[in-house]
């Protein structure tokens, strides 16, 4: 007997659910690390496919109506019983056991997690820690997945069914070109940019939301223009063509003499770096463990890291 093809998103159901247990949108959205507006579009396309309404919505509480609560109970079992046999079958492998795959953004890999990933197999020789650097799109892929265990990043944005663990944040400061005007002070007011063109990296989406806000109070738009990688930013800004911002630890390791950093007096934003894994993931020992070495290690790292190049360039 042919069954009717239902077209929606596995995320659509989970976040259903996920408002079930919380009873609020709110709570959902900080659970699943995503805006608030994104659970309630999720819900309402689930709606939409079954022709039927889930929820009741109050000013003080959700509650599942009777179809919600029968969906909401088959799901339950049906994705219970998926992600166990999904997790008996990652955990047959003995080679995984005793594997970990970091992947990291490259910047971060290049810097910090070489010596990270040695202090922990010095510890556990018996343990294989692999790293992977990739973009931050691939990261998260590659993590949601499950070809990675551990993603140590940035984050830009929601992170869909994956779970961020602060590691360490620290500010952003404003590159410039040596030549620049805007490098003849060490510190200066967000007006003073106000003329020129800045560029940024494409990933820095919440550095540039926060800066077009902060444009629009002096009543003046932010032309946003964006590279790929790192290399390509810093060439600019050192042809003069352009300033843009960057975490202190990074533009302080790639000092040159062609570039300076200038302090903004009333803008202040931050990177904050984490470990991600997924939500769903049942970690395995070696991986349990690396994580914790991480968080123990990682903070102490860019401290050393601000202290080391904490010279102007």
């Amino acid at each position: 007997m042919n069954q009717p093809q239902l077209r929606f998103h596995l995320s659509e159901l989970e976040t259903f659910l996920v408002v079930v247990d919380e009873g609020s949108f709110s709570r959902a959205a900080e659970r699943l690390c995503i805006s608030q507006p994104s659970v309630s579009n999720r819900v309402k396309k689930l709606e939409a496919v079954l022709r039927v309404k889930l929820l009741n919505r109050t000013t003080r509480l959700v509650e599942p109506t009777e179809d919600g609560r029968l969906l909401a109970a088959a799901a339950t079992e049906a994705l219970d019983g998926l992600f166990e046999i999904l997790g008996q079958l990652r955990d047959r492998s003995e080679a995984a056991r005793n594997r970990v795959v970091i992947a990291s953004t490259p910047v971060i890999a290049a810097t910090f997690m070489p010596r990270i990933i040695h202090a922990f197999c010095e510890r556990f020789g018996d343990l294989q820690v692999l790293l992977r650097d990739m973009p931050y799109a691939q990261l998260l892929r590659a993590i949601g997945e499950g070809e990675a265990d551990i993603g140590v990043a940035a984050i830009d944005g929601d992170l869909d069914h994956l779970l961020f663990r602060p590691l360490a944040s620290e500010n952003l400061v404003l590159v410039v070109p040596a030549r620049h005007p805007l490098a003849l002070s060490p510190r200066v007011a967000l007006e003073a940019l106000l003329p020129y063109r800045m560029l940024f990296l494409e990933r820095y989406t919440q550095l540039r939301e926060r800066l077009a806000e902060a444009f629009a109070q002096q009543g003046a738009v932010l032309e946003i223009s964006t590279v790929a990688t790192l290399p390509t930013l810093l060439g600019m800004v050192d042809t003069g063509s352009c300033i843009t911002f960057l975490p202190r630890s990074m533009a302080q390791s790639n000092a040159r003499p062609t570039r300076r950093i200038v302090e903004l007096d009333d803008f202040a934003a931050v990177r904050t770096y984490g470990s991600i894994v997924a939500r769903r993931s049942v970690p395995t020992a070696a991986v349990q463990s690396f994580r914790e070495h991480l968080h123990r290690e990682f903070e102490p790292l860019l401290a050393q890291a601000a202290l080391v190049y904490a010279q102007p360039i």
